[in-house]
């Protein structure tokens, strides 16, 4: 009789252990199958509820312009004509980050007027960022074409109703990040015109804000 009570205890602790055994590895199974089951989710989602880098901002700017005239005369008059002029307008731009933080391309088109001048640049320029924290500082290289129409009186004065040339010159400025999508930005531009026969230096200054996407 002990024998047998021996025997059924055996088998029985036998039976527990396999029971265990089959238990854990069924867990561990079902565990990797999860994991891998998220994964598989988590891929198809495409990564759904990450935050995305924000690459791309539009900016709108109100824009000064000073510009310094070579010397020339009066097509009518043969007098001096002058050597400075002042501009307002705005500026529309798009800028993308070729390098997240690091690199980007901006277009821009400028509008500007004076009391006797049009002007519609469009501009082309490569950035450096130089990205801490909210604030964002760039430096870089611009290539511009420039559209300048003039009223009667000035077109006369010149001897052209307009002109078109080319530039190259240099920008620097930054920017500061009020939000994830909003922030203000001061630029300072340079461009030499070495084609045009009216103007040889233009400065600008452009203050406005921008929204990321």
């Amino acid at each position: 009789m002990s024998s047998k009570i021996d025997q059924a205890v055996t088998l029985g602790v036998v039976a527990f252990c396999l029971v265990l055994c089959i238990a854990g590895t069924s867990g561990a199974r079902s565990e990797d199958t999860q994991a891998d089951a998220a994964e598989e989710e988590g891929a198809s989602t495409g990564g759904i509820g990450e935050e995305k880098p924000r690459l791309n901002s539009i900016r709108l700017s109100g824009l000064y312009a000073h510009q310094f005239l070579r010397e020339r005369n009066s097509a009518t008059t043969g007098e001096p004509l002058e050597t400075q002029e002042n501009f307002g307008g705005f500026e529309i731009a798009y800028q993308r980050d070729l390098i997240e933080d690091h690199l980007a391309i901006e277009l821009s088109k400028p509008f500007v007027f004076s009391r006797d001048t049009f002007e519609s640049p469009f501009e082309v320029t490569l950035e450096g960022l130089f990205v801490k924290g909210p604030w964002e500082g760039y430096i870089g290289a611009i290539v511009a074409f420039n559209i300048r129409v003039f009223n009667a009186e000035r077109a006369e004065e010149e001897g052209r109703e307009n002109v078109v040339s080319f530039g190259v010159g240099g920008t620097i400025g930054g920017s500061y990040h009020f939000t994830e999508r909003w922030g203000l930005e001061l630029g300072f531009d340079y461009a030499y015109v070495p084609t045009d026969p009216v103007v040889a230096h233009d400065i600008d200054v452009a203050l406005g804000g921008v929204y990321y996407f």
